[in-house]
C-alpha cells in the first residue's frame, strides 16, 4: 500500500521515526541533483544532501500539510544550497551533468537522431550553468519537477507574479544563450 508523504509524517512524529527512510527515498534524487548543480561536487553533494534530510527530520514538527511535503523540503534544500554557496570560496569550474533534464528515449532510435539528442542536452547543461543559479532552480522546479508557480513563489519567498517574470526572462536568457553558441558553433 502506498502511503502519503502526510501520513508518513504523521507515523514519523508518533514515534514511527524508521518510516522517514521512506522520505529520504522518494526525495533523495531532487535533493542530490540540486546540491550537485550548486556544488558540481559528488561528495559535496551527498554531504549536503545528508544535511538536509538531517534539518528536514529535526524540523518535521514545522511541516503543515496543506504543502506538498516536497516544496517544504526543497525550500530547505535550497536554504541550504545558497548557505553553502555563500560559505564557499572555491571557484567551480567543472560543468554538472544535469542528467534529470534530459529525456529518456528509446534505445532502438536511430544512433544519429540519439546523438543529435545528446548534443542538443549539452547544449542545453551548458547554457543553464551560465544563468543565475536562482533563475536555473526557479525553471527546474517548474519544468522538470512539475511544481506549480503558487510553489515555487513559497520556495523562493516570493510573489508568484515575480516567479513568472524570472521564469520568462530566465527562457528568454537561456533562448539567447543557446543561440549564441549555436552561433559560434557554425
Amino acid at each position: 500500500m502506498h502511503c502519503t508523504d502526510e501520513d508518513i509524517v504523521k507515523e514519523v512524529l508518533a514515534g514511527r521515526t524508521q518510516r522517514y527512510a521512506e522520505i529520504v527515498t522518494r526525495y533523495q534524487n531532487p535533493v542530490y541533483n540540486l546540491m550537485f548543480r550548486y556544488t558540481r561536487h559528488e561528495l559535496d553533494a551527498a554531504d549536503l544532501t545528508q544535511d538536509v534530510f538531517f534539518k528536514a527530520f529535526n524540523r518535521l514538527s514545522s511541516y503543515q500539510s496543506e504543502r506538498s511535503l516536497f516544496s517544504w523540503l526543497y525550500t530547505l534544500a535550497v536554504n541550504v544550497a545558497i548557505d553553502w554557496s555563500r560559505a564557499s570560496t572555491r571557484m567551480q569550474t567543472k560543468t554538472p551533468p544535469l542528467e534529470e533534464l534530459h529525456a529518456t528515449y528509446p534505445t532502438n532510435r536511430n544512433p544519429a537522431i540519439r546523438f543529435e539528442d545528446r548534443e542538443r542536452g549539452a547544449l542545453l547543461e551548458r547554457a543553464l550553468t551560465l544563468i543565475s543559479a536562482e533563475t536555473r532552480e526557479i525553471l527546474l522546479l517548474r519544468y522538470r519537477h512539475e511544481q506549480p508557480i503558487k510553489e515555487v513563489a513559497k520556495i523562493f519567498g516570493m510573489s508568484e507574479s515575480a516567479v513568472k517574470m524570472r521564469i520568462k526572462r530566465g527562457l528568454e536568457q537561456l533562448q539567447g544563450i543557446l543561440q549564441e553558441m549555436n552561433n559560434h558553433e557554425q
